[in-house]
């Protein structure tokens, strides 16, 4: 099962919908690891098609229209919870917004991977047996200058996952 990390849009809807573009019927779902700022935002991002988890980072405002304007494909964590996880394809994965979060559940034995965003810098890695993965930032920007909007495309097959540049 392929499916589609995204993390940091910050309502750069532009990028947003190349990302869309890409995946589109490459994946079978997505996983959001927070800011995606704006209702407009997730209501553009619910119109992928496909089943989509997220969560909630620290720039995502007006909670309640986010969560109706993602529509009924949306499945959100909890707006008192810190991370979510879901298993799909027999991967238990866990997904959040902040690095030391992720870096705390990579270390409990429980996922096979942990995806998360926060930092805008891709990059992954293991622990034990555990992915880690930061897809970057949607909106390319990193450090606060223009840089290199990313995401990642992990497949449950080989529990691994690729970074893809726009």
């Amino acid at each position: 099962m392929k499916i589609a990390v995204l993390s940091d849009i910050h309502d750069h809807i532009w990028n947003l919908k190349k990302v869309l573009d890409q995946i589109k019927g490459n994946v079978e779902t997505i996983i959001f690891c927070g800011d995606m700022c704006a209702p407009f935002t997730a209501g553009i991002l619910g119109k992928a098609g496909v089943s989509i988890y997220a969560c909630l980072g620290n720039n995502d405002e007006d909670h309640i229209h986010m969560l109706q304007k993602g529509g009924d494909k949306f499945n959100w964590t909890a707006l008192s919870e810190e991370f979510g996880q879901v298993t799909l394809d027999n991967k238990k994965i866990a997904f959040c917004h902040y690095p030391k979060l992720a870096d705390l559940l990579s270390k409990t034995g429980e996922y096979d991977a942990v995806f998360f965003g926060h930092t805008h810098d891709a990059g992954l890695g293991n622990h034990d047996k555990t992915l880690i993965l930061n897809p970057g930032a949607v909106c390319g920007i990193q450090k606060g200058e223009s840089g290199s909007a990313t995401f990642a495309i992990y497949d449950t097959a080989s529990n691994d996952a690729e970074i893809i540049a726009l």
